[in-house]
């Protein structure tokens, strides 16, 4: 099989479903093509075109870069939109996987009128993610009818975006976040050398994390230290609150290679997310990596997380409550492992990319 990617973000952003899943069905002897957005001009200032990790190109997989010497404007989304029915057209793929809400619109009809599969991946509530005015009336009122309606299948990563388009249709199904096999068995083949207790948290700094509340509750934890590592546009702000907290250090980047050391190290796991609509429709991809490290997580109860690990994570939402729980895994030891133990036996039996490839395989190519 031939599959094309449309992705919002380039192929060595951090490590997001739109890479792990292309690169898993390469792997698997498919040809796949990752189109990268459109650079315009001062993409430099856009975070999703930032080279921040360091993706490994599978054989079988062709990245494309694209880039046009305009700025921002209507103009690009038009332009962009031909650019991907274009590259359909050139490719002449079985199965199109598109993750870019935006750019969606003309590459659904192309793939409708040409008899192309259409896979629209529900990757954000976009209704809820901070966009200008134009952008979320075009999604509103125009891409999203026409992605539901035309689309020959939706996939999404939580439950809650999965009820919403399955009303309109009916081949909607879930593919959550998950890791690589690969990387599993990198990290069981690190042993833990860390005597000093460390809780890392790696993540683009953005708002949809209440880095406020993980400020206030690593203060009253003076014995921890707290490692955040990532950059995004919180970054400047969160380096110079964290000059008032001795055990609270910003790190900056972080390779990919250097991801299963830490996470190996870390104490326990952290989701400090903001209790929203827009994070009650995220499937966290940390969530996994913490598991796959087979570390207990402390989390915000957003309702895709509870749905898939109310058995082995801890739920808290104000700084008392995420203090007794990290207090309670300090304590208990056993527990802590047991929760680890649970979580990582969920990663071997469903969220790597072996199933969840397989998941995405059968749900569009049913035999």
């Amino acid at each position: 099989m031939k599959y094309l990617f449309l992705s919002p973000v380039v192929w060595n952003f951090y490590k997001l479903q739109n890479q792990l899943l292309a690169a898993s069905l390469a792997d698997k002897g498919n040809d796949v093509v990752y189109l990268e957005p459109v650079k315009y001009k001062n993409w430099l200032k856009n975070s999703r075109f930032q080279n921040l990790s360091d993706n490994k190109v599978p054989e079988h997989l062709t990245v494309v870069e694209r880039e046009i010497n305009v700025i921002k404007s209507l103009f690009v989304f038009i332009y962009e939109n031909f650019s991907n029915m274009r590259r359909i057209a050139k490719h002449k793929p079985d199965v199109v996987v598109s993750y870019d809400h935006l750019m969606s619109l003309l590459p659904c009809l192309y793939c409708y009128y040409k008899e192309i599969k259409f896979v629209f991946n529900v990757s954000d509530d976009w209704d809820n993610v901070p966009q200008n005015i134009t952008a979320r009336w075009m999604w509103k009122r125009i891409i999203r009818p026409v992605v539901a309606k035309y689309s020959y299948a939706v996939a999404s990563i939580s439950h809650r975006q999965a009820a919403l388009f399955s009303k309109k249709n009916k081949k909607t199904f879930i593919l959550p976040n998950g890791v690589s096999m690969t990387f599993v068995e990198k990290i069981d083949g690190i042993s833990e050398n860390n005597p000093t207790p460390t809780v890392n948290f790696i993540a683009n700094l953005r708002d949809w994390y209440d880095f406020g509340l993980l400020f206030d509750v690593f203060g009253e934890l003076p014995d921890i230290q707290l490692n955040i590592y990532g950059l995004g546009p919180l970054f400047d702000m969160l380096s110079e609150k964290a000059k008032n907290y001795n055990n609270i250090r910003l790190m900056g980047n972080v390779k990919s290679e250097e991801t299963p050391q830490l996470l190996k190290e870390t104490l326990i796991g952290i989701i400090p997310l903001k209790n929203n609509v827009l994070n009650d429709s995220t499937c966290p991809v940390k969530l996994f990596d913490y598991w796959a490290a087979q570390k207990a997580v402390v989390a915000t109860p957003t309702i895709e997380l509870k749905s898939i690990g109310n058995d082995c994570i801890l739920f808290a939402c104000t700084k008392e409550e995420w203090l007794r729980e990290i207090r309670f895994l300090l304590k208990n030891p056993l527990r802590r492992d047991f929760l680890g133990s649970t979580a990582y036996t969920k990663v071997i039996e469903k969220y790597n990319y072996d199933n969840i490839t397989e998941t995405f395989i059968n749900k569009t190519n049913p035999t």
